[in-house]
């Protein structure tokens, strides 16, 4: 009887023996002569092979890299000053005056993408919050953190009076591979990985045959993103207004005459 597979995500050994044939590398056994699950070359490239995709698939707006985690107790701000600002990054949470090892930004982050907060220990509908590119507006601070600025790797903040929970929707990295038994976990890639593999395998030895294997491993990318857009276009999506209400005035764009 044939075995029933019990989940759509393949092993690290079906990429590992299809980029062995693609590379003529499985003449004598599908376990490789070169690209050996025991030698030096195979996970160097199936790990560089595996962050291209997964950046590439970041930059096309794929989500299944997408993850929520909270951030919770982002203590009061130390320091009453609009000159003082908080943030969080791999070293935990700055106060303004110390650091915290908690929170901190996760591991597999590559960037953020929506922030949103609530009072610790609450109930409360999280609230949405605005994030600044040219730097932080500076005030006093109230119980509110209000804004944010992702940069030198960590979320910068103005700071608050009141000790709130983040919720931080952001754009993971992948998980290294170390083992032929490690799970691929993205549905229909094998193919794209196994000729990126070949493709960095052989650009030192035959660029032609390299170039080719790109290509492929290209073509092959774009089936990917092609099948994300497909399916995100299930769901109707209107542009965010122009201006935005406040105490019930609207903001009206210039006329042109």
């Amino acid at each position: 009887m044939p075995v029933i597979p019990t989940t759509a995500y393949v092993t690290v050994e079906t990429v590992a023996i299809l980029l062995r044939v693609l590379a003529n590398d499985a003449i004598f056994s599908s376990a490789g002569e070169i690209l050996t699950d025991t030698g030096t070359l195979l996970f160097p490239l199936l790990n560089d092979s595996l962050e291209w995709m997964t950046n590439e698939l970041a930059n096309h707006g794929v989500d299944t890299y997408t993850k929520e985690t909270p951030l919770l107790n982002v203590t009061p701000i130390a320091v009453l000053d609009p000159g003082v600002q908080v943030d969080i990054s791999d070293t935990g949470y700055f106060d303004g005056v110390l650091n915290h090892a908690q929170p901190q930004v996760p591991t597999d982050l590559l960037v953020p993408i929506r922030l949103w907060e609530r009072q610790s220990g609450s109930t409360e509908w999280w609230q949405p919050m605005n994030e600044t590119l040219d730097g932080l507006p500076s005030g006093p601070q109230g119980p509110r953190l209000k804004v944010w600025e992702w940069r030198q790797d960590g979320l910068y903040m103005m700071g608050a009076t009141q000790t709130n929970d983040l919720r931080l929707r952001y754009k993971s990295n992948s998980a290294t591979l170390a083992t032929p038994q490690d799970q691929l976990m993205f549905r229909g890639a094998t193919g794209t990985i196994a000729y990126k593999v070949v493709h960095a395998y052989l650009i030192s030895k035959n660029p032609d045959a390299a170039n080719l294997a790109m290509a492929e491993a290209d073509k092959r990318l774009g089936q990917l993103t092609t099948r994300n857009a497909r399916m995100k276009q299930r769901v109707p999506v209107t542009r965010q207004s122009y201006g935005m209400p406040r105490r019930r005035n609207y903001f009206q764009p210039p006329r042109n005459s």
